[in-house]
């Protein structure tokens, strides 16, 4: 009862600071059908509206065709719920039928693999990202921006020869 309690109280505050989340945020447009990234996911209530599908990394635009990536690592577009700040509290990230924050992340598949072995191995980067959070512990803060963690890219590490 109390999720839902604090879920409608998310909902008014946005409601009442349109202008202020708009300024922060602008309009919420998602990806067109041609960006190719739209299906379906759970929203904060666990009904389904739709997700972006993971993709190779190689597919985005940019990416050279004739060059790999020596670790293996799978993009994917999530709408977090719970995470740790930038303090290391636990707070929830606004994320409601009006207004959903998403992160590209891209997470390590494995360790090593044919192209990265030896002395390297895959290694996980993370990336800062702002976000509008709510503090479960005390209702009195309202909503605000908070600094969060999220797995940004995996590189290819080998140790230094000169270290050795």
């Amino acid at each position: 009862m109390w999720v839902v309690a604090r879920r409608e109280r998310i909902d008014m505050f946005i409601d009442e600071n349109k202008a202020l989340i708009r300024r922060m945020f602008g309009e919420y447009s998602s990806p067109d059908e041609d960006g190719g990234h739209r299906d379906h996911y759970e929203t904060y209530d666990g009904k389904t509206i739709h997700t972006r599908t993971e993709r190779s990394r190689s597919s985005f635009a940019g990416a050279s065709s004739n060059k790999v990536d020596a670790c293996e690592s799978a993009v994917e577009i999530v709408t977090p719920y719970w995470a740790s700040n930038s303090a290391g509290k636990i707070r929830a990230i606004v994320n409601t039928q009006h207004l959903q924050q998403a992160i590209q992340q891209e997470v390590c598949q494995s360790v090593q693999t044919k192209k990265c072995n030896n002395d390297c191995s895959c290694e996980q980067k993370y990336k800062w990202h702002r976000l509008l959070a709510y503090d479960p512990d005390d209702d009195c803060k309202g909503i605000f921006m908070d600094w969060f963690l999220f797995p940004s890219c995996c590189v290819c590490r080998c140790a230094n020869p000169i270290k050795k």
